[in-house]
């Protein structure tokens, strides 16, 4: 305790413990869970702007995702599109064409399907940010008629707006 100049006691509010304000720093610095590593504390930045960015009323983007890992991984792909996507999704693809709506979606799935033999597919995630998530998928076909298999991997980055998946993009592996 630290005397004032009128001689009465006073805390010391500089004297905080140092050992209570770093595990507090750790406890809340957000590690990766099952990442074994404590993450240092984040720093104070200049140039942030604190933005209450939300997905809406209707399902969380983690609720959506959820949905759709789990659906897809039980051979449910159409279920995702009958429960999840915006009567206007726009779906993009690697190369840049752009599918609209649930009917340009289902153009899209037809000729998949035609050309295509699936022998396994996973999705693994949902990876949620502030308004979507992405998922990481991992497929093997072969063209129809041959048994020339391959490996697809990519990410479907998705958007959620009011409870419904707006938009998503898939991405590939640059090589």
């Amino acid at each position: 305790m630290a005397k004032s100049k009128n001689n009465k006691s006073v805390k010391d509010k500089s004297a905080k413990s140092p050992a209570k304000k770093s595990s507090k720093r750790a406890a809340s610095a957000g590690a990766e869970p099952g990442s074994g590593a404590a993450q240092p504390p984040m720093p104070k930045f200049k140039h942030v702007e604190k933005k209450k960015l939300s997905t809406g009323k209707g399902a969380s983007a983690a609720e959506v995702g959820a949905s759709l890992v789990s659906l897809f991984n039980a051979g449910k792909a159409s279920e995702v599109e009958r429960l999840w996507h915006h009567k206007n999704i726009e779906s993009i693809e690697g190369d840049g064409t752009v599918h609209l709506g649930r009917k340009g979606i289902s153009e899209k799935n037809a000729w998949w399907y035609s050309s295509f033999d699936t022998h396994s597919a996973l999705a693994e995630g949902p990876y949620v940010g502030a308004t979507g998530f992405a998922v990481h998928f991992t497929i093997t076909i072969s063209p129809k008629g041959t048994e020339d298999r391959m490996t697809m991997r990519e990410v479907g980055m998705y958007t959620v707006n009011k409870g419904k998946i707006v938009r998503e993009e898939f991405c590939a592996l640059a090589s």
